[in-house]
């Protein structure tokens, strides 16, 4: 998601059905500290998809706020900056960014894409990688489909070095891996432990030091779930086979590596997943958790038990929820993504989360933040226990060995040099007590953003923070299952509590958000600062951190500018007020005969506004009448006279108040008797310069006829003349002075229209 000059959101035709965004990502992300926020909505953009034609408009925003900006497909059109790259292959799944190499990797059904990272619309560079015949016919034989199942879907793009790509493939249900620039069926290995068999189970990867960690479905029934270790020189590590305390039906969305002190050797990699809970099923079934689980960089099993297992792994319950006024947790219990937004201090980052519900009677999304300081806790409390398979999980309250379970080996603890040197009962402990008692819970106790009744759910989550020029915001990017890209900031609680870091953005200038579905990529720009208008305070109410006011117009802020740019995003202090500009209404006037319909409109360009109509003091209050207060604008279903006065239209945005337009309503009646005509008063109404030429046309078309009866006069005249000399004179003559005395009074007539 970025940009080159104004915002721009990009998008593409797609066939004829509802787009799911696979995945998402965008380049140029900078640092962050640990805050304390509270939301606030900036805009929403929503696509519908008919046919080839997607259609681009804002929806109504999370929560009870509204969106701020609207934006319509030919509006973006119109920007000139519209990136879109189809795959006529389809089910498009893994999109890897290379920075170093301006590249961006596409992986999809047969084939691996590779196409320029700044414009995505350059020809791809395509290589084909099928599945062997052999594997298709097996895969077929086996009773899979041969469009959805037997083809080699590329689910695994990982960066191997600066020089090579590892890809894995589900082969036709026989998964392959090649990390060779020309990807040949013959060149490849086994992708087992490191690539799903079947295509629709969901994968995490990440390439750490050389060595993939994958969370994977690790067989052809896609009934082992397992995090597992690969490549590199050490033996592959796995956690323990078919143990439920473990691993129970996993569905691993992230992986990724975390320092949580100045010693490398206590490094640990984490992985974010939701599973059956055991410890919470029973009359009412399976019951799903999301967790986190972690084990240490430098594990290589044990020695007499856990051999080639995780000696490390531990786990614990992520809760994302919202508290009832009776004590009743509302939980979003399925875990659809995970972003790690990593500051200054890498031991402290804030993990963004994004859940959706389990139940069919709520359908609902809900995006939780958590510091990495709750998680370390969790881990370091209490584990949970249970006797046997007929008994309650409890907290364990006997003695825990030592070193401690989930400690990683290092001269600080015991001076163990690896796992495999660990005392038997600590492997032991570490086997049967994988699970923690003490959940994380979510910064403030509570989401940050929660979504229920839509026809959607949110499916993707990006993070970029911005710098601002009185403090550091995060702005989310949210893709959903329909199309939708929501666009939110936040807004810190504290601001003593900012530490402005003045942060180098090495594509400030070229910031895209690209968004791929399974039929293809988009490249969408991050902001729009032209478009929230052409006035100072229009811009500063707009809040958006990517865009300030330059002194004449709305432009991306960019941290190399030299000029006094007025830049307000928090609530403190008035953006009228800094602007140095006040908002001047809009004057109108509207004229409605009796028993008419009218409607009186008033369209802010912040959706954020709340609109808030007033009559002139002396007036009859809006209660009195008839009328139709809706959201932006009143509805007159029946004019009457006492209806007609001045109105006014004020908006309030973050408690600023200000008149947007004045609207003077006058109601006639035709029967209505006055002091004039009644169409003295309508023409006064007219624009000035309308009447003027109104006026000017009457006129022309009374010179064109005048003209015309002269012509018609000297004929008479003419005519008359002959009869005299023809002897009927006297007769002629009085018929002639009829006609012409007719003419004369008919020319000097106004026209009606007068």
């Amino acid at each position: 998601m970025e940009e080159r000059n104004p915002l721009s959101l990009f998008f593409f035709p797609f066939p004829k059905k509802t787009v799911n965004l696979n995945c998402i990502f965008f380049i140029g992300l900078s640092e962050i500290k640990d805050l304390l926020w509270k939301t606030a909505m900036l805009h929403i953009c929503k696509t519908q998809l008919q046919g080839s034609i997607l259609i681009t408009e804002m929806y109504e925003i999370i929560g009870s706020h509204s969106l701020h900006l609207s934006l319509s497909f030919l509006e973006l059109m119109r920007s000139g900056r519209l990136m879109s790259l189809s795959v006529p292959a389809g089910d498009l799944n893994s999109l890897l960014p290379d920075e170093d190499g301006r590249r961006l990797y596409i992986g999809m059904k047969d084939y691996l894409l590779s196409t320029s990272l700044d414009d995505i619309t350059q020809t791809p560079c395509k290589i084909y990688w099928p599945a062997s015949p052999d594997r298709i016919q097996n895969c077929i034989m086996a009773g899979k489909n041969l469009q959805t199942d037997c083809a080699n879907f590329l689910r695994v793009l990982e960066l191997y070095n600066q020089t090579h790509l590892y890809a894995c493939g589900t082969g036709a249900f026989n998964p392959r891996c090649a990390e060779e620039q020309m990807l040949q069926y013959e060149d490849t290995e086994s992708g087992k432990g490191k690539c799903p068999y079947d295509p629709h189970q969901r994968t995490a990867t990440a390439m750490i030091d050389g060595e993939l960690y994958a969370g994977i479905s690790s067989d052809f029934l896609s009934h082992d779930t397992a995090f597992i270790r690969s490549l590199g020189e050490r033996h592959v590590i796995r956690t323990e086979q078919y143990d439920s305390t473990w691993l129970q039906g996993a569905e691993f969305v992230h992986v990724a590596a975390m320092s949580e002190s100045d010693n490398e050797e206590d490094d640990k990699v984490y992985v974010f997943f939701t599973e059956r809970a055991q410890e919470a099923e029973g009359a009412a079934g399976k019951v799903l958790y999301s967790r986190i689980a972690r084990v240490c960089k430098n594990d290589i099993g044990g020695q007499r038990s856990l051999v080639h297992k995780w000696s490390t792994f531990q786990k614990a319950r992520v809760v994302c929820s919202v508290p009832g006024p009776d004590g009743i947790q509302t939980h979003f219990d399925k875990l659809q993504d995970i972003f790690i937004q990593r500051g200054k201090e890498k031991k402290n980052p804030l993990i963004y989360g994004l859940f959706t519900t389990t139940s069919n009677v709520l359908n609902g999304s809900a995006v939780c933040v958590y510091r990495m300081q709750d998680i370390i806790r969790a881990f370091k409390g209490n584990f949970l226990h249970r006797e046997g398979q007929q008994y309650k999980w409890t907290e364990y309250t006997g003695k825990v060995p030592y070193p401690r379970p989930g400690t990683c080996p290092s001269s600080t603890y015991g001076g163990f040099k690896s796992t495999r040197e660990y005392p038997d009962d600590v492997i032991f402990f570490s086997r049967t007590h994988p699970l923690m008692q003490e959940v994380v819970n979510p910064l403030g106790g509570h989401p940050l953003l929660i979504r229920v009744g839509v026809p959607y759910k949110l499916t993707r989550l990006l993070v970029d923070r911005v710098e601002a020029v009185d403090g550091q915001y995060d702005v989310l990017f949210i893709g959903t299952d329909s199309g939708l890209v929501l666009k939110v900031i936040h807004l810190p609680k504290d601001h003593s509590l900012i530490s402005v870091c003045v942060c180098v953005c090495v594509f400030c200038l070229q910031q895209w958000l690209f968004a791929g579905s399974a039929e293809g990529v988009v490249q969408l720009g991050l902001f729009h600062c032209d478009l929230y208008g052409q006035a100072c305070a229009e811009c500063c109410l707009a809040r958006d951190p990517y865009c300030t006011w330059d002194g004449h117009s709305c432009s991306p802020y960019m941290l190399t500018a030299r000029r006094r740019n007025i830049r307000q995003v928090n609530d403190d202090g008035n953006p009228l007020n800094q602007s140095g500009l006040q908002v001047e209404a809009e004057e109108k006037t509207l004229v409605v005969a009796v028993g008419n319909s009218t409607y009186l409109e008033c369209l802010p360009k912040s959706h954020h506004a709340t609109v808030t109509w007033f009559k002139d003091v002396g007036e009859n209050s809006l209660e009195q009448h008839k009328l139709v207060v809706i959201d932006r604008g009143i509805l007159i279903p029946r004019a009457e006279l006492n209806h007609g006065g001045v109105y006014h239209c004020q908006l309030e945005e973050h408690g600023f108040r200000w008149t947007a337009v004045t609207i003077r309503l006058i109601v006639w009646s035709p029967t209505f008797v006055s002091a004039q005509p009644w169409y003295q008063d309508v023409m006064a109404l007219i624009n000035h310069g309308k009447l003027e030429r109104h006026c000017k046309e009457l006129s022309q078309r009374h010179s064109n006829k005048e003209s015309g009866n002269h012509k018609h006069n000297k004929q008479d005249r003419k005519r008359a003349d002959r009869h005299r000399h023809r002897g009927g004179a006297e007769k002629e003559k009085g018929r002639g002075r009829k006609n012409r005395s007719q003419m004369q009074i008919s020319a000097k007539r106004l026209p009606r229209s007068a």
